[in-house]
């Protein structure tokens, strides 16, 4: 009896510990690979305490292991993930609000620079404006009613012995037509531009104010948006008035006597043989584009071409507003400095070639002037090409020089040696108009010789393709690494023009105060 108590009581322990470690395992198994160290330890538990058996601690394990199964399988993964992904979220939009918040600060201040620097070019070319012209703004549109009422009241007006007067008329009411409307568009853009800027200026002010006060900053789209158009409306309008206040600027510079003529540019080899003439054609190109860029028409009149290419001479008519005022700063020597095409060894080359800028003048003011037959050398020659017979057999082409300044003219342009050398005479006058003007003297016969060097030392303009690139004007200190936009005759050749007025317009205003101090 007492055997067959202890057999069932030995069972009864062994049954017990199978069910707690069949539940365990359950428990164990719907943890997966990661309880997997759990079911390890309890198993070599049971083998190390086989021999001293605690039920009751036994399935105390049992129940917690149960219930850390349980507490693991509530924690959700996607949960979790949605819980970090929205936190992730809030940092973003927040980072984003503040970085957006920084660039509409940067923004903002630049516009304000902008609007400012389109304003004041603005208030100073009004003033120029109506300083020139010495008409205010109701006196002008006082000027322009009354000539157009002269126009249209006399009968005469339109004879052809009112020819004088007709032409003084129209370009007076051309003139002052354009400069009303220029005005009326500046005042429009800069009022588009300030009103603009103030209201952004609020929407800012409004935006951080409810920002603060609700806590959030992505809630106003449409505030956003309204943000965005309304910069870039403030940055058009000034941009578009700072272009066209610069534009008139430069127009404004153009004052002289002889600047609203039509000119001719005589492009001359210099040193450098035949890489001279190559970069004659260069120069060619380079103004007939600049010409077309500022909507001026250029005509070939006569040109010499090279040994092995480009050209030895051209001659060049440009017609246009304002055309030698514009081509007048192009005078002198120009400077290149490149690997030649046409060195065996590809070595880097210096060449020269003269450019000249002659006004073409009306009949009138060229009559006006005598020059002595003694001060004049004329001699004929043939001009060849194209022409027949007549060009190839007969002394065609004329060349007149002034002997006092060394000036010399050649045509070839007519049949004829009477019309040649007319026009020949007439060119020389203008040129020694244009040349007197320019050196500020009373008398013709004071001119000094003033014929363009194409060599050394006499460069007003240098252009190094090697081993650099960089275009520089020698009298202005005004320089552009952009050779080839230079080159093309774009917009880069117009930031030389424009540099050339404004450094001869700082250098006259300095000579009249040197002058008045000394007087």
């Amino acid at each position: 009896m007492p055997l067959l108590a202890s057999s069932t009581t030995f069972l009864l322990v062994i049954m017990t510990i199978l069910i707690s470690h069949l539940g365990g395992a359950m428990a164990l198994l719907s943890l997966g690979g990661s309880n997997r160290n759990i079911k390890i330890h309890q198993r070599n538990r049971f083998n190390n305490n086989n021999n001293n058996v605690n039920v009751p601690s036994i399935i105390l394990s049992s129940l917690q292991l149960q219930t850390t199964a349980r507490n693991s399988m509530s924690r959700d993964p996607c949960q979790q993930h949605a819980t970090k992904l929205n936190a992730a979220k809030i940092s973003m939009s927040e980072s984003k609000s503040s970085s957006t918040k920084k660039a509409t600060t940067t923004d903002l201040t630049t516009l304000r620079k902008l609007v400012a620097q389109a304003s004041e070019l603005h208030d100073k070319n009004i003033a120029m404006s109506y300083s020139s012209n010495n008409y205010s703004a109701d006196q002008l549109q006082s000027r322009l009613s009354d000539l157009e009422q002269e126009m249209a009241s006399d009968p005469t007006f339109w004879d052809a012995c009112n020819s004088a007067r007709k032409d003084v008329v129209t370009h007076e009411i051309a003139r002052y037509s354009k400069l009303k409307e220029d005005l009326e568009l500046w005042s429009q853009l800069r009022g588009d531009a300030e009103g603009a800027l103030e209201l952004l200026e609020e929407l800012l002010t409004t935006t951080d104010s409810e920002s603060s006060s609700n806590g959030q900053d992505d809630e106003d789209d449409s505030d956003e948006e309204m943000i965005s158009l309304t910069m870039d409306e403030c940055q058009t309008c000034a941009s578009q008035l700072l272009e066209l206040s610069q534009k008139h600027e430069l127009t404004a510079l153009l004052s002289g006597p002889y600047d609203a003529s039509a000119c001719r540019l005589v492009l001359t080899a210099g040193a450098g043989g035949t890489e001279a003439c190559d970069w004659v054609s260069m120069l060619y190109r380079m103004y007939s584009r600049h010409a077309s860029y500022m909507d001026m028409k250029l005509t070939t009149l006569d040109d010499s071409a090279g040994d092995v290419v480009g050209y030895k001479s051209v001659e060049l008519l440009v017609e246009g507003t304002n055309a030698y005022g514009w081509f007048k700063g192009e005078k002198g020597a120009h400077r290149l400095v490149r690997l030649s095409p046409f060195n065996a060894n590809n070595k880097r080359q210096t060449t020269f070639a003269g450019v000249d800028v002659i006004p073409v003048l009306e009949e009138e003011e060229v009559n006006e002037i005598d020059i002595p037959e003694k001060e004049l050398e004329i001699t004929t020659m043939r001009s060849g090409g194209k022409g027949g017979q007549n060009v190839n057999k007969v002394e065609t082409a004329v060349r007149i020089k002034h002997l006092p300044s060394g000036i010399a003219v050649k045509c070839t342009q007519e049949r004829s040696q009477l019309l040649n050398k007319k026009l020949a005479l007439d060119r020389l006058k203008a040129q020694l108009l244009a040349i007197a003007q320019e050196q500020q003297l009373q008398s013709l016969n004071d001119i000094r010789g003033d014929v363009v060097e194409a060599s050394w030392g006499a460069q007003i303009r240098n252009y190094v393709m090697q081993p650099y690139k960089m275009v520089k004007d020698a009298r202005t200190s005004w320089e552009t690494s952009d050779v080839d936009g230079v080159l093309d005759g774009g917009g880069a050749l117009e930031g030389f023009v424009g540099a050339w007025l404004r450094w001869m317009r700082a250098k006259e205003e300095k000579e009249k105060e040197e002058m008045e101090l000394e007087v």
